[in-house]
């Protein structure tokens, strides 16, 4: 199972995801996402990953996606910040002009 709560502020958009991201949970949160975008507007977004206790390559795919579109992913668990730095590796490699 995946929470998630979303505050907005006039400057911020803020994300709390609790639980697993992963499967349907991880297809539903990107839809949540997408239907968001328009009303970020142009804000800050910051997603807390401090509670997802697990996510699978359907779960990084969406978080590699956010990190694309400038958000501001938040972990403190060792694996999440472990995938976390993976994801921003993997986008500095691909981003690189050869």
């Amino acid at each position: 199972m995946l929470r998630t709560m979303i505050s907005d502020t006039p400057f911020e958009q803020t994300w709390v995801l609790q639980g697993r991201l992963c499967g349907q949970w991880a297809v539903d949160l990107q839809r949540r996402w997408k239907a968001a975008r328009n009303e970020r507007q142009g804000r800050k977004c910051i997603v807390n990953l401090e509670d997802v206790t697990y996510m699978d390559s359907d779960g990084q795919t969406l978080l590699q996606q956010m990190l694309d579109e400038g958000c501001q992913l938040v972990a403190s668990r060792v694996y999440t910040k472990y995938v976390l730095e993976s994801l921003k590796a993997d986008r500095s490699y691909n981003h690189v002009d050869r």
